[in-house]
């Protein structure tokens, strides 16, 4: 199970660099984006619709493998 637990971390840390790769070839901040996604905040003119599609891509990654530690939690650790 730990050895799970560890391949997620990494994982995760792993797609927090890949996100912060995509967020600065798209001079976007992490707020910024999720603004955007919920339509707070206007897509910039200079932001390429390609790269803001990896940022998105690298997110659902992430959320997916948080998503799966979760499940993990939530077998093991809810007495």
């Amino acid at each position: 199970m730990f050895e799970r637990i560890n391949q997620i971390i990494k994982n995760i840390e792993n797609i927090q660099d890949e996100i912060t790769i995509s967020l600065n070839m798209a001079k976007i901040s992490l707020e910024e984006y999720v603004m955007i996604k919920r339509g707070s905040l206007d897509m910039p003119e200079h932001l390429n619709m390609s790269l803001f599609e990896a940022v998105d891509e690298q997110v659902v990654l992430l959320k997916k493998e948080i998503d799966m530690l979760n499940k993990i939690k939530r077998e093991w650790f809810v007495f």
